[in-house]
């Protein structure tokens, strides 16, 4: 009986000595990443800035006109292929952090 006993107990144990306190993570940054979408037509390379007119979404990409700029250093993908407007304008998106 003593020997069923340990071996229930000593897989308790070590679960138990696993289960502390989840610490978090203080040495990396979180930046959430983002999709920008514009008109691939638009688009031009000005020092480190990609001009266009950027927006959050792809009708807004679509229908918007002011140009904004992203910053190259900023962006993780891209400029890509991201299809049409209902117009069949070309889009490009990119993928900042």
């Amino acid at each position: 009986m003593k020997k069923l006993t340990l071996l229930v107990a000593a897989p308790l144990a070590v679960l138990a000595a696993c289960a502390g306190t989840p610490t978090a993570n203080t040495t990396s940054s979180y930046a959430p990443m983002s999709t920008q979408y514009c008109q691939r037509d638009r688009l031009t390379t000005e020092g480190d800035a990609l001009v266009c007119n950027w927006a959050a979404s792809v009708s807004a990409a679509c229908d918007g006109t002011s140009a904004t700029t992203v910053r190259k250093s900023t962006v993780a993908k891209g400029p890509a292929n991201a299809g049409r407007c209902s117009d069949g304008r070309w889009l490009v998106s990119v993928t900042t952090q």
